[in-house]
């Protein structure tokens, strides 16, 4: 796909790596940008590339034996974390996903991965609108900026996308 859009050949790409960051398409000058991501779970994968904005995405399927609580404790802020111990049993493991997926979408398309603590990006998750995103620390407010799409591709999955990017851009994935 990389080598599609590129016109490079798929032997010759190059990806770059560094720690606690998200992999980069190494490109000749005059090549065209690509920005991708890439996340698995269980039986899926998924892949996001585009030519106009940085994309993060991940997927992530719903475990029944997760230990929501201990991780929502460690991983979410405060208002999250009460938000979960709020819901009908039922639908509490589903959500705990849903914050996750959003959060790790967000900070994949910063380039920042886990080196930013998942705690200080607090997502509201409203029903069927996109969630929102504010930053509790205040020289990363920048990742306000990124617009996340939940998707439901599988049963037992959870996904989102995110992109560098407020407005249509967004409303056009899938």
């Amino acid at each position: 796909m990389l080598a599609e859009r590129t016109g490079i050949r798929a032997e010759d790409l190059i990806i770059e790596e560094a720690d606690w960051t998200k992999p980069r398409l190494v490109l000749p000058a005059g090549a065209p940008p690509v920005f991708f991501n890439v996340s698995h779970s269980g039986d899926y994968a998924l892949v996001a590339a585009t030519d106009a904005v940085e994309v993060g995405i991940d997927i992530e399927q719903i475990r029944s034996d997760c230990p929501i609580n201990e991780l929502a404790r460690r991983y979410y802020s405060a208002n999250e974390y009460k938000k979960l111990q709020r819901e009908p049993e039922a639908r509490r493991l589903h959500d705990f996903y849903r914050y996750w997926t959003t959060k790790e979408a967000v900070l994949k398309c910063a380039g920042l991965g886990l080196s930013v603590p998942p705690a200080v990006v607090e997502i509201t998750l409203a029903g069927n609108a996109a969630p929102t995103i504010r930053c509790l620390e205040p020289e990363r407010t920048f990742l306000e900026q990124i617009s996340v799409r939940e998707l439901a591709l599988a049963d037992g999955y959870v996904s989102a996308v995110a992109v560098k990017s407020r407005g249509e851009i967004i409303a056009n994935i899938i």
